[in-house]
């Protein structure tokens, strides 16, 4: 049964929001993946808030002109899986490249802060640092310097410590002697 022209309208409005909210949008190829694996990568993907959609081409090239994004028509050629990051880029990256390490298909390429990223460009998202890792190492750059002074005045306090015990340790050497 064919699609009508107004649920069209509706599936190329709701992919247009999706595009307009995602920090990230990762294009790939589904062919022969079977429909429980691909069931199991979205379930791993909506725990990361991202998504993933199955759409057709001619309505993606709608709905990323109606989103004001670039439309790379040359990767949007056989049938095409949307990944959608809505946060952090970096896990649904990892999570989607994990997923077809062993399977035939691959990243076809993505769309990230108005810029097309073609195969290994795209790939290199699953190498970058998650959100999480980036505030840590933030977070540890900021405490560095505090650790440091900490370290430096606890020093020059043991260092006192470790003399006046020393001379007491002399004093009673002479008073017993």
């Amino acid at each position: 049964m064919p699609v009508t022209r107004e649920r069209k309208e509706d599936l190329i409005a709701a992919l247009a929001d999706d595009l307009g909210k995602a920090q990230a949008v990762i294009l790939t190829d589904y062919r022969g993946l079977p429909t429980a694996e691909l069931a199991g990568l979205r379930n791993q993907l909506r725990g990361m808030k991202s998504g993933m959609h199955i759409t057709k081409n001619t309505l993606l090239i709608l709905a990323l002109q109606r989103a004001g994004m670039p439309v790379p028509e040359d990767l949007l050629v056989g049938p095409t899986a949307v990944a959608f990051c809505y946060g952090d880029i970096a896990g649904p990256a990892k999570a989607i490249n994990d997923f077809l390490r062993d399977k035939e298909v691959k990243v076809k390429g993505a769309i990230m802060g108005g810029s097309v990223l073609r195969g290994a460009e795209a790939s290199a998202l699953a190498t970058l640092p998650t959100r999480d890792q980036l505030f840590g190492r933030l977070l540890g750059t900021i405490n560095a310097p505090g650790t440091q002074v900490a370290g430096v005045v606890a020093s020059g306090i043991r260092q006192v410590l470790y003399l006046l015990k020393a001379r007491a340790e002399q004093l009673e050497k002479q008073g017993a002697a």
